[in-house]
């Protein structure tokens, strides 16, 4: 069975477990009512993820990539579907009935950990930041550094999983930089993983994205679908930017990854200059500003992904014309400083403030 009959399973795989799955998820309440804070119509089934993951089990199952990989490989594979299972059950469950934060951040650790120590998986080398110095190695710092980098794109992009399609779509977005990226430099075991996640994830898209024929999502992708897509998020980022081999330096990497790490740190500055937790959750995310500015929510996901697009654009130009580590990190933060500031100032407009007291 060759790349790309992988990569077809998984996607129909996906489709057909979402029409199983939808009517076991209305009879035991996995679903999402609408309430003062969900806005949808109707009922909607929380199985995105699960059908992800089960699809990405199969393909893989199915396929001789399992048989025919290197023993390393293939425990590295069976360590990922592992750590992947626990963040799905527990999301599962926390759709289902609800899990405390600090209960999900023990599992988001756990997963990291199982990543760690299970694959080897450790961000070690963060590239040489300083136009004069040898690169910054983590020594004992880069396992706890590591399982900070991975719980934070957990939660990252589940964060980002506000509006019909947009986590589905960024997650896309990256994971085809990724697979550009390793087509050029890296590794094909890489590649085949990173095929097999995308065409689960364009199966799920179908029933996620807003279509003309259908205004609204039928399915969901849940906690569950959000923390396991953050979590390969940051697995295939580690795999693919440490070691002797990477196809990426770990600077470009973050390139990948703009627009759920510039959100996401945007708004721990708002929240913390604001007095409040960072961890306290508000609508005050990048979709939430376009939205209040009156763009459709169709226009808003394009935007989002237009700008994920232009960064891994950026990532696989850096890489391409070998530009310097510090050069590249310079210009992520000057990126990063020009978001804030734009977005600093759209939220005191006065549209968006009367927006938000309606």
């Amino acid at each position: 069975m060759n790349n790309l009959l992988v990569a077809l399973v998984a996607f129909m795989a996906t489709i057909i477990l979402i029409l199983l799955l939808r009517p076991v998820a209305n009879a035991i309440g996995l679903i999402d009512k609408p309430d003062a804070r969900k806005h949808h119509e109707g009922n909607i089934p929380l199985i995105g993820g699960i059908a992800i993951f089960l699809a990405f089990c199969l393909a893989v199952l199915l396929s001789p990539w399992l048989s025919e990989t290197a023993d390393s490989l293939s425990k590295k594979l069976w360590v990922f579907i592992g750590a992947a299972a626990l963040l799905v059950v527990a999301g599962a469950l926390d759709d289902l009935r609800g899990l405390s934060p600090l209960t999900r951040f023990i599992v988001q650790i756990c997963a990291a950990l199982i990543m760690v120590y299970g694959a080897g998986l450790v961000i070690v080398d963060l590239g040489s930041h300083i136009p004069t110095a040898d690169r910054a190695i983590l020594e004992r710092l880069a396992i706890p550094f590591t399982v900070f980098a991975t719980v934070g794109l957990i939660n990252a992009i589940n964060m980002s999983d506000g509006l019909d399609g947009l986590s589905g779509n960024l997650t896309l977005v990256s994971f085809v930089g990724f697979g550009a990226a390793n087509s050029l430099w890296g590794s094909a075991d890489i590649l085949e993983f990173v095929n097999v996640l995308s065409a689960a994830i364009a199966g799920f898209l179908i029933f996620n994205q807003r279509m003309h024929w259908r205004s609204a999502a039928a399915v969901f992708l849940g906690d569950a679908g959000s923390m396991m897509l953050g979590f390969a998020l940051a697995w295939v980022a580690i795999e693919i930017s440490q070691g002797p081999n990477h196809a990426l330096t770990p600077v470009a990497v973050l390139w990948f990854l703009v627009v759920p790490v510039y959100d996401t740190l945007g708004v721990i500055v708002r929240r913390s200059l604001a007095g409040r937790s960072p961890f306290h959750a508000d609508a005050r995310h990048l979709h939430h500003l376009l939205i209040r500015a009156g763009l459709s929510v169709t226009a808003t996901i394009a935007i989002m992904c237009g700008m994920a697009l232009v960064g891994v654009v950026i990532g696989l130009f850096v890489t391409w014309w070998v530009v310097p580590d510090w050069q590249v990190m310079a210009a992520f933060v000057a990126g990063w400083t020009i978001y804030l500031v734009i977005v600093q100032w759209a939220w005191k407009q006065p549209r968006i403030i009367n927006y938000t007291a309606r």
